[in-house]
């Protein structure tokens, strides 16, 4: 019998904007894809993951990125904003959960709860007192995951995905 894989998860740097390209447009692919048209999918991609836009999120004060690895491998990501409030967040200092990303391979490994507590972690010790974050009314795995957590609905938001204009519920978890 061998053990669970270690999940590290580390601050990531102006280094790893590559690595955070390819991960970014390989997962929401992964998630979304079968949903949608593929010409939404590649307008969606090509706006939000290049080199440049990651290295760009990097170097933003108001951004932090968390990445996940397994054995060094890239394993998942987490994306936040300070300060970002929807309409629906009673907070006095929010944390806006962007983005948490599992790679296929890893799906069951706990890379997205190691991400989520860490996210959850870092939210406090910064002084925030809810955590939010949008997620598409259709994507029920995710609303599941983040059920289990505690997030409560508050809202709704809209979320433009190439030119298909979808609807996403807005979570919300006090800190």
């Amino acid at each position: 019998m061998s053990l669970p894989p270690v999940v590290r998860i580390r601050l990531a740097r102006l280094a790893d904007a590559a690595t955070l390209t390819e991960l970014g447009a390989r997962t929401f692919r992964d998630s979304f894809a079968a949903e949608n048209t593929p010409e939404d999918m590649e307008a969606f991609l090509a706006s939000h993951y290049r080199p440049e836009i990651q290295e760009a999120e990097l170097r933003d004060s108001s951004l932090q990125y968390l990445l996940a690895e397994i054995s060094g491998a890239p394993a998942g990501f987490a994306l936040m904003r300070d300060g970002a409030r929807e309409q629906g967040v009673r907070a006095e200092r929010p944390l806006n959960l962007l983005r948490l990303y599992v790679d296929r391979p890893f799906l069951g490994a706990k890379v997205g709860a190691a991400l989520m507590l860490r996210c959850i972690e870092e939210g406090r010790t910064r002084g925030h007192d809810v955590l939010w974050l949008g997620v598409w009314e259709h994507n029920t795995r995710a609303r599941a995951f983040y059920r289990r957590w505690g997030f409560t609905e508050v809202g709704e938001m809209h979320f433009k995905l190439g030119s298909d204009l979808q609807r996403d519920l807005v979570l919300a978890l006090t800190l």
